[in-house]
């Protein structure tokens, strides 16, 4: 689900070039989004799956981990937005 166009050697949230602020934290806020979209349809997944069978606590690990990953994400672009001098959001 992850698209190759914004990723790179770091990850899909690599250093941001200062020359290019807007176009690349245009694909930072798109990985986000597919990060957020894929909990958004896991929790879905989940919550019909638990209508018909009991849940273990251990089904929600995925989730809440993507749910860190995807708030360590916003804090470093938001980190980078606060910090224009580094020209990174990492």
């Amino acid at each position: 689900m992850t698209d190759k166009s914004s990723t790179d050697d770091n990850g899909p949230l690599g250093p941001v070039p200062a020359s290019e602020p807007l176009p690349a934290l245009s694909n930072h806020l798109n990985g986000i989004l597919q990060k957020i979209k894929l909990l958004e349809f896991g929790l879905y997944g989940l919550q019909q799956y638990g209508r018909n069978a009991p849940l273990d606590v251990e089904d929600i690990g995925p989730f809440y981990r993507l749910a860190e990953e995807i708030e360590s994400d916003v804090l470093a672009i938001r980190e980078g937005l606060s910090n224009p001098a580094t020209g990174r959001v990492a």
